[in-house]
């Protein structure tokens, strides 16, 4: 047998290898949702590119969890407040606030010690900004310890923010979790991990956060952090946004520890402050500022 028949034979023989398809996170369709009719929405648009359905988000579990208001009534109140409170954020991320903000895009809601409802901040917060038509929102669990967004919605055990920070070989895309919430996705936990605070302190986190929404111009990131004031890596997290959320419980929180969580902030960032569990009634809420916006409203949660 000569040389090129041999070679055909071997040519013959051979198994193909399969294509490697890399990871791509699917564009979110664009339409307009309302917080109101959560419950049995169904996303619109074009026809998902992936196999792998949206995750379906539960209404009924998240109001379960205490992560949505219950009633109607709390509901539409609600949705107004949130309107107040994303304008301003929405504005400094399209560059329109009073000055440019560095990383403006990237928003961390948080508190200054555990119970006064920044989860249930975070994720009302990110359900109302996606109704925006010209923004794709991505919520992030960044509260390690109790990733209570993380449980509400049934993703435990998918790899998620401690994984890919641990794991360089993990792309961030591959964390991104689509929902059946037009314009929502969701970045969960992942595996806990005992360097938490030198992982966030990481040039990797940098590198993390500009793929999870610096390629974005029309994404903004909202993170779910540990309150200030609990955790060291919930200050370290904080230092890499644009935009500061701090909730506070009104009548239970003192004045001094807002101060001490305050203070870890940097003056470069904007700092919207929202007061929680208030008996103000709506005709007397009302704005303040100090380093920036501080919607002062009611929000009924605990989480």
């Amino acid at each position: 047998m000569s040389i090129v028949e041999k070679a055909v034979e071997k040519l013959k023989n051979r198994q193909p290898e399969p294509p490697v398809s890399p990871a791509v996170e699917a564009a979110p369709a664009h339409s307009a949702p309302t917080i109101e009719r959560l419950s049995g929405r169904t996303q619109a648009g074009d026809p998902p590119t992936e196999a792998a359905p949206p995750w379906h988000v539960d209404p009924v579990a998240l109001e379960r969890a205490g992560l949505l208001p219950a009633g109607d009534e709390a509901n539409d109140r609600l949705a107004d407040e949130l309107r107040r409170i994303k304008q301003p954020l929405m504005d400094n991320a399209i560059g329109k606030g009073a000055k440019v903000l560095p990383h403006a895009g990237r928003i961390v809601v948080t508190s200054a010690v555990p119970g006064e409802g920044k989860s249930f901040t975070a994720m009302n917060l990110a359900l109302s900004l996606a109704h925006e038509m010209d923004f794709d929102v991505l919520l992030v669990d960044g509260d390690i310890p109790k990733s209570h967004i993380t449980r509400a919605l049934g993703l435990e055990g998918h790899p998620g923010l401690m994984d890919v920070l641990v794991d360089e070989r993990r792309q961030p895309a591959e964390v991104v979790v689509r929902t059946d919430v037009p314009n929502l996705l969701v970045v969960p936990v992942g595996r806990r991990h005992p360097l938490t605070t030198e992982l966030f302190g990481s040039l990797r986190m940098e590198h993390v956060l500009e793929e999870l929404g610096g390629r974005h111009l029309r994404r903004l990131v909202v993170f779910d952090s540990s309150p200030l004031l609990a955790t060291p890596e919930s200050q370290v997290l904080a230092s890499h946004m644009g935009q500061v959320v701090m909730v506070v419980a009104a009548g239970c929180t003192g004045q001094h520890a807002v101060d001490s969580a305050l203070q870890s902030l940097s003056d470069s960032q904007y700092v919207g402050l929202i007061l929680n569990m208030s008996c103000l009634p709506a005709s007397e809420n009302y704005y303040n500022t100090y380093y920036g916006l501080y919607p002062r409203v009611h929000l009924a949660g605990e989480a």
